[in-house]
């Protein structure tokens, strides 16, 4: 990996060189989840260190309708983040006399000109364990290696892009995650510890830790905050601590191993795939405070800032902006309450013709029930519940350029060959949309009148891959068992082992000291290999 990842600084070094001979001022434009929200503050915050004048812009989707805009403000050099691989001609079209920097980690479409770097890790052979957030990140440390204090960032957003996936028990992150992981640890950032995958370590009340527990999935207790009540109290484990609620932080050793426990039983009662998942590497924020010392909490706030048009806020908090902690919280709740009431109209309609259970996969018709914004995360919260078989799920609803569709499918289907990015690309192209993403979560925009047609397509392109999934068991609903009706879940991405060798030499969990210098980490520990 180190010789592949020796090729992506080396374009990165171009990038350098011409945002240095920039001088009017830089156009950035990046996604609006957590991944693009910490790859805009990445960059944010570098261009301010090197003296830069720069505008900044979110947005959803980079369509034509984009890049004609940005053709008409007529900048002298262009940065996208998180997104532009897969819109290379288009790019390459209708900003033809601009420079472009492209920083992503999806799947390319299309070959760059002369006019375009390209910062991509498919390109050399890493197709998972970075994120978008992660790229930049290379591109900011290759222009300044003091900026090692981003790395917090670039791990936030990697976690926000559900990189942490299933690795078996020691499920956290992985390759080159972990490496960009070992700059925030050097420099102080980033604590890393195991213990219960479980979300509100620090302030929400344990029972509701519970209740909204997506990933790991407790049958019977997820979704249900007075079964959640129940369970502790069967198990024998205080909810309070005097007129306050009790959270996970204040559980002693022995009660932490009696909840595992009792969590264990209740997802081997209910024939859960890989029951004992349920615990990883929890990542403490330490320049952070209260709740926001999560990673993974920190994440959906950035989601929720996203999702509710506040991208802008986003940034703040990353960069601790004065009053974006407090304002953050309001736009929390809203979001919360708005993805509780998707989960709320999908279990009122699980039976209806709105779901509709086809062979291969499952198609939610959520038209204008579910916004847009927030079709990916209902989906992600609907494909961790189990409540239907293994099979690929589509979340299909009402977007102003048609239908906005949102995939999620499972490990073992990707590892039997199912790819929704190439299918979702392959599909929307036919039938004159745009779509991509990675092997186990991606993303779509097709015409509206086009939807049924999407569906028939689809079961045969899963047919052709393998045929029918997951139809030998009956699916929960039909036994009519429910789900979680509320949380929060992320966009979802594939996730492979630590370890992993692409070709090459293998990272050695040194972090990027190795190839950027020592300058700004804290570490007093000597490098003990000289030729790094």
């Amino acid at each position: 990996m180190i010789e592949e990842l020796q090729r992506m600084i080396k374009e990165s070094r171009k990038a350098k060189e011409w945002i240095g001979e920039t001088k009017e001022q830089i156009r950035v434009v990046s996604h609006y989840d957590a991944d693009g929200i910490c790859s805009a503050s990445i960059m944010v915050k570098t261009l301010l260190r090197w003296g830069k004048d720069f505008h900044l812009t979110f947005v959803k989707q980079l369509n034509e309708k984009v890049l004609e805009s940005l053709a008409g403000e007529e900048h002298s050099l262009v940065i996208f983040l998180d997104m532009g691989s897969g819109q290379m001609e288009g790019i390459k079209e209708h900003l033809n006399s601009s420079r472009v920097i492209i920083c992503d980690h999806h799947q390319p479409k299309g070959e760059p000109n002369e006019n375009i770097v390209h910062i991509n890790s498919v390109l050399i052979g890493i197709e998972d364990n970075i994120s978008g957030s992660g790229v930049t990140y290379i591109l900011s440390r290759t222009i300044d290696p003091k900026n090692i204090d981003l790395s917090q960032l670039a791990i936030i957003g990697a976690i926000g892009d559900s990189q942490i996936d299933a690795i078996g028990p020691d499920w956290g992150l992985s390759g080159l995650n972990r490496e960009i992981l070992k700059d925030a640890e050097s420099h102080e950032k980033i604590k890393v510890s195991k213990g219960l995958r479980l979300w509100g370590r620090y302030t929400r009340p344990l029972y509701k830790s519970l209740s909204y527990s997506v990933d790991p999935y407790i049958p019977g207790i997820t979704g249900s905050e007075s079964a959640s009540i129940q369970f502790l109290q069967e198990l024998g484990i205080p909810v309070k601590k005097g007129e306050g609620w009790r959270t996970i932080a204040d559980l002693s050793p022995e009660e932490q191993k009696k909840l595992a426990d009792g969590i264990i039983k209740e997802r081997v009662r209910a024939d859960h795939e890989n029951p004992e998942y349920i615990f990883g590497d929890v990542y403490e924020l330490l320049d952070k405070e209260g709740e926001f010392r999560d990673a993974n909490e920190f994440a959906t706030m950035l989601n929720a800032c996203g999702k509710m048009d506040k991208a802008d806020l986003g940034v703040s908090l990353c960069l601790n902006g004065k009053d974006a902690f407090e304002k953050v919280k309001g736009i929390l709740g809203n979001y919360r309450k708005e993805v509780g009431k998707g989960m709320s109209w999908f279990h009122s309609n699980i039976e209806n013709p709105e779901i509709v259970k086809r062979k291969n996969g499952i198609y939610v018709l959520a038209g204008s029930n579910i916004s847009e914004h927030l079709i990916s995360n209902v989906i992600s919260i609907i494909n961790h519940s189990g409540v239907f078989p293994e099979k690929p799920l589509f979340g299909l609803a009402d977007s102003e350029e048609g239908v906005k569709i949102s995939a999620r499918v499972s490990d073992s289907l990707v590892e039997k060959g199912v790819k929704l990015n190439e299918i979702m690309n392959e599909i929307s192209e036919k039938l004159g949309g745009e779509g991509g993403g990675h092997m186990g979560a991606a993303a779509a925009v097709i015409p509206r009148e086009k939807q049924d047609e999407f569906i028939n397509m689809t079961e045969q392109i899963l047919t052709n891959i393998g045929g029918e999934h997951g139809n030998e068991e009956q699916t929960k609903a039909e036994r009519g068992e429910g789900g979680n009706e509320r949380g929060e879940a992320r966009e979802g991405s594939e996730s492979g082992g630590e370890g992993r060798e692409d070709s090459g030499e293998k990272v050695e969990g040194k972090g990027l000291v190795q190839y950027f210098g020592s300058s700004g980490v804290r570490s007093k520990t000597p490098r003990s290999d000289p030729d790094h």
